[in-house]
C-alpha cells in the first residue's frame, strides 16, 4: 500500500519522532471549527524546543479556550528539510500536519539571536513571503516573542509584530482581535493598527528609523499617533499563571527531560551583565503551597521520574528548604528527584545538598561567572571566593562526583589576571574536592561575554574575535603549568566564532536585515548548532551589509556608545530606566555595589520596574509554608488479577525506536 507522502518522508527521516506528534498530553482540535488557529514556531529541533518551558505554557494556555487551536511546528533537520523541497511539501505542523501558512498567527519564541536564519528557513519552507510589507491579507500573522524581542530590529523587516514581555496573557487579547478582524473586511494594515492598541504589542512598520551622517541612529519616527513607545508586559503575580495540569510528555529524550515547575520569576541580584535580571524585574515567587501540589499533578499526569524547579537563582527561592524536604518525605520514597538550575555559590547550604541527595545526584552547576574579587564587584556578582569554595566542599561532601562551573571572559575592565585566575580558581577548588571525593572532577565553560540591550554594559564594546582568541589562550597556558595531576579539571571554552555574531545581533538595528538575509540566502539555518554555522558566510554578510549601509560588524558589536547615543531600542519600555543603567555602569567602574531589593523596601534602587501599585515585588516567608506531612499509601486489596497485554506499534508509533 502508498504511504501518504507525509508519512513516508517521516518515516525515513533520522529521528522521526521529532515529526510524528501525538505525544502524550497533546492537544488535537479540529481546526476548522476554531475561530483562531495558532501555530507556535520554535527555531531549532524538536527536541530544544520541548525543552524551553514558556513555549510550553503558550501551547496549553490557547489551547485551554475553546474557540482557539494551537498546534506546534519546529525547525526540521537538514535531511528532513531537503526531502521536504524535494517533494514540493510545505513545512507543517505536528499535530494535525496542517501547513504553515493555513493558520491564522504563526508566534514565533525567539530565544536568541543565533536563530534568526532559521526563522526565514522556516518561513520559506512554510510558504509565506519572507518580507512583511510582501504579506497578503489571507497570510498568517507573524508574530515574535521571546527575550530578543527586547531588541527585535535586526529581524524587524521580516515580522508582523512583537511581543514585548510575558506573553500569558496578551496572547489571549491578540486572539480576540484576530476574531475581531477575520470577522470583518479590514486589510491587513488595519490589523496592525488594531494589534498596536494591545500593551506590549510592538508593530515595527509603525515606526521609521532616521540615520545620522555617521551612521549612528537618531531617531525612530512614530507613524501612528500615540504610539511613542512600547511598554513590557509583565504578570504582576506568578500564581496567577496558568500550569498545564497535563504537560505534553515527548516520545524521544529532550534537552530538558523532566517536568518544568517555574518556582521564581525575576531576579533584583542586580548584575550588572545580566539581560534576563534587569527584564524579568521584579522578584515574584510561586507560593510555596502550590508548589508540591502542583508538582504532584503533574507527576501525576505524566510519569516523569525528575521535576525541574525553575528560576534565575533556585537557591533564592526563599522556602525552598522546606519545599524539597516535604517533597522528598512523600516522592522520595518513588524515586522521584528534583533538578536545581544554576545555583549562587553563596546559597549552595549543606541542608540543600543534603535535601537533593536524598533521592538521586542529579548535577551541580554553580556560576561565579568572575573569578577574582574585583571582577566580581564590577559585575556586582555579590559572592566571594570563600563562596565558591565552600559550596564546592559541600557537594563533594555529599557524595557528587562532578561540578560544572560557569565563567565568562571579556566583561567590561577585565585584565590577563583576571582571565588567568579561572583556571587557578578552578584547580583549587579540585584540589579541595579530591581531598574530600577521590573522584571528584570539575568541568569549567567559559563563554565570551556579550553586552545586551537593558543593562548597564549595553553601552560597552564586545571584545573582537581575535582577543577572545588570545584570552582562550591564556587558559591553556595556565590549565599546561598545572601539570598531569589535574587531568579531572576540564576547561572548555565556548566558541569564539558564534559568540563575535551574537553581539552585533544582540546591539544592531534594521540595517542588519541585510546581513540576516543575506547569511540565510548563502545557506545558513541553525546557527546555534557548531555543526551548521560558518563564519565566512556571516563575514561576507556583515561586509555586504557595510557595502549597502556603510556600517557593518565593528560598528555594531566592537564600539563604544555614548550616554546620548539613540540606541535601536529606546523605543522599547522594559521599565528599568535608562538613567539607572546608566549610574549602573558607572558604578561598574567604581566597583560599586548594589544590594539585592527583593528583601525589603528600604534598599530600593529606584530601578522603574515597581510600580508598588500593581507589581511589585512578592517574596514569602519561610513560615508562610504549611508544612506537609507524608501521608501513608493506601492499602490495596487482597485479590488477584490477571492482565492479557499486547504490544504493537500503531499510527504514529512506527516512528519510534525500540
Amino acid at each position: 500500500m502508498q504511504l501518504p507522502v507525509l508519512d513516508r518522508l517521516i518515516l525515513s527521516a533520522q529521528r522521526p519522532s521529532r515529526y510524528a506528534g501525538g505525544e502524550l498530553n497533546a492537544v488535537r482540535k479540529d481546526l476548522t471549527a476554531a475561530r483562531v488557529k495558532w501555530a507556535l514556531a520554535f527555531p531549532d529541533t524538536y527536541e530544544v524546543g520541548m525543552s524551553n518551558v514558556g513555549f510550553r505554557l503558550l501551547y496549553h494556555a490557547l489551547n485551554e479556550r475553546p474557540d482557539v487551536a494551537c498546534e506546534r511546528v519546529f525547525m526540521p533537520w537538514p535531511d528532513m528539510e531537503r526531502a521536504l523541497k524535494a517533494e514540493r511539501q510545505p513545512l507543517f505542523s505536528i499535530e494535525s500536519r496542517a501547513p504553515l501558512g493555513a493558520f491564522d498567527v504563526v508566534g514565533f519564541t525567539l530565544q536568541f539571536e543565533l536563530c534568526y536564519t532559521t526563522v526565514l528557513a522556516m518561513l520559506e519552507l512554510g510558504g509565506i513571503a519572507l518580507h512583511a510589507r510582501d504579506r497578503e491579507r489571507e497570510d498568517p500573522l507573524i508574530l515574535g516573542g521571546g527575550p530578543c524581542t527586547y531588541n527585535p530590529e535586526p529581524v524587524a523587516d521580516f515580522f508582523d509584530a512583537f511581543v514585548i514581555g510575558e506573553g500569558e496573557e496578551v496572547v489571549h487579547e491578540i486572539s480576540d482581535a484576530m476574531a475581531d478582524w477575520k470577522r470583518g473586511r479590514g486589510s491587513r494594515e488595519d490589523l496592525l493598527w488594531l494589534l498596536a492598541e494591545i500593551s506590549g504589542v510592538y508593530v515595527p512598520s509603525l515606526f521609521r528609523p532616521h540615520y545620522n551622517g555617521d551612521g549612528t541612529l537618531r531617531a525612530y519616527e512614530p507613524l501612528k499617533p500615540g504610539y511613542d513607545n512600547v511598554v513590557r508586559r509583565v504578570i504582576p503575580d506568578l500564581n496567577l499563571v496558568p500550569q498545564a495540569e497535563k504537560p505534553i510528555v515527548p516520545f524521544m529524550q529532550t534537552v530538558h527531560d523532566r517536568l518544568p515547575l517555574e518556582i521564581q520569576r525575576g531576579c533584583t541580584r542586580g548584575c550588572r551583565f545580566c539581560q534576563v535580571g534587569m527584564i524579568t524585574r521584579p522578584t515574584r515567587q510561586r507560593d510555596p503551597n502550590d508548589v508540591r501540589r502542583i508538582a504532584e499533578q503533574g507527576l501525576e499526569a505524566t510519569g516523569y521520574e525528575e521535576v525541574g524547579f525553575l528560576s534565575l537563582s533556585a537557591g533564592d527561592y526563599s522556602c525552598i528548604d522546606g519545599v524539597l524536604e516535604d517533597f522528598f518525605d512523600e516522592l522520595g520514597p518513588e524515586n522521584i528527584g528534583i533538578s536545581l538550575p544554576s545555583l549562587r555559590t553563596e546559597t549552595m547550604s549543606e541542608k540543600l545538598a543534603s535535601q537533593i541527595k536524598r533521592v538521586r545526584k542529579s548535577g551541580f552547576t554553580v556560576a561565579p561567572e568572575a573569578a577574582t574579587e574585583r571582577m566580581r564587584r564590577v559585575i556586582n556578582k555579590g559572592n566571594a571566593e570563600k563562596d565558591l569554595l565552600h559550596a564546592v566542599d559541600t557537594v563533594f561532601r555529599a557524595g557528587w562526583d562532578l561540578v560544572k562551573f560557569y565563567f565568562m571572559i571579556g566583561l567590561p575592565a577585565e585584565r590577563d589576571e583576571d582571565v588567568r585566575a579561572i583556571v587557578k580558581l578552578s584547580a583549587d577548588a579540585l584540589r579541595r574536592g579530591k581531598k574530600l571525593n577521590p573522584r571528584a572532577e570539575i568541568n569549567v565553560g567559559v563563554s565570551t561575554f556579550c553586552p545586551k540591550p537593558f543593562t548597564p554594559f549595553q553601552w560597552d564594546p564586545m571584545i573582537p574575535l581575535e582577543e577572545t582568541q588570545r584570552k582562550h589562550a591564556l587558559l591553556r597556558e595556565e590549565l599546561r603549568r598545572l601539570g598531569r595531576g589535574y587531568r579531572d579539571l576540564h576547561v572548555k571554552p565556548h566558541d569564539a566564532r558564534q559568540s563575535a555574531l551574537e553581539g552585533a545581533l544582540a546591539l544592531g538595528d534594521r540595517r542588519l536585515a541585510t546581513a540576516v538575509l543575506h547569511a540565510y540566502r548563502r545557506g545558513q539555518r541553525l546557527d546555534g548548532w557548531t555543526e551548521h554555522f560558518n563564519l565566512d558566510v556571516w563575514q561576507e554578510a556583515f561586509a555586504e551589509t557595510e557595502r549597502r549601509h556603510g556600517v557593518g560588524l565593528r560598528f555594531f558589536a566592537h564600539r563604544e556608545k555614548g550616554e546620548r547615543e539613540t540606541l535601536p531600542f529606546d523605543h522599547i519600555d522594559c521599565e528599568v530606566t535608562k538613567p539607572y543603567l546608566w549610574k549602573a555602569r558607572m558604578g561598574a567602574l567604581r566597583e560599586a555595589q548594589v544590594p539585592d531589593c527583593a528583601y525589603g523596601e528600604e534598599i530600593c534602587t529606584a530601578c522603574g520596574a515597581c510600580d508598588y501599585e500593581v507589581v511589585d515585588t512578592i517574596v514569602y516567608h519561610p513560615s508562610d509554608y504549611r508544612r506537609q506531612s507524608a501521608s501513608a499509601p493506601e492499602a490495596l486489596p487482597a485479590e488477584r488479577t490477571f492482565l492479557r497485554l499486547r504490544y504493537g506499534k500503531e499510527g504514529v508509533a512506527v516512528a519510534l525506536s525500540h
